[in-house]
């Protein structure tokens, strides 16, 4: 099954908020004198359905994103283990999509804290110059930043 076919059997967030859109608009309908109650239940219908999509559809991104950056976490700490920065730098930026992508799922964006940022521009300054075990010590001080924010 190819990967467009697979998502077009799962909801998104998208089609959710249409079918609540059309649900509002069928509802408008509805509270026109001399149209029929028919519209307003099917447009409450409709609505609760889009709602119901549209969650489902940020669960499911939310839960895809949060493998993707677990992933990507241990990649680049077997990259710190095995000396490879190939797969650390590899591992550092899948986690760091994911967390992107979690973060849009809920319709924000990261804010990591000054501490955070502070290590993930040394550890930036590590994989630019090669510096492995700059960027190792980096990683290790973001993770430990990212861990005490909560």
């Amino acid at each position: 099954m190819s990967a467009s076919s697979e998502d077009s059997q799962h909801p998104t967030q998208l089609s959710g908020q249409l079918k609540q859109a059309q649900g509002v608009l069928y509802q408008a309908v509805g509270a026109v004198p001399g149209t029929a109650e028919s519209w307003t239940t099917q447009g409450q219908e409709l609505q609760k359905e889009g709602a119901d999509e549209a969650e489902e559809a940020r669960l499911r991104a939310k839960g895809e994103a949060t493998a993707e950056r677990v992933e990507g976490k241990v990649q680049s700490a077997w990259g710190m283990v095995t000396g490879s920065q190939e797969h650390q730098n590899a591992g550092n930026l899948k986690a760091e999509r994911g967390e992107w992508k979690s973060s849009l799922a809920d319709g924000t964006v990261p804010v990591p804290s000054v501490d955070r940022i502070k290590a993930k521009a040394e550890s930036a300054v590590g994989m630019v110059t090669g510096d492995q075990q700059k960027q190792t010590e980096a990683n290790v001080k973001a993770e430990k930043a990212e861990w005490l924010q909560g």
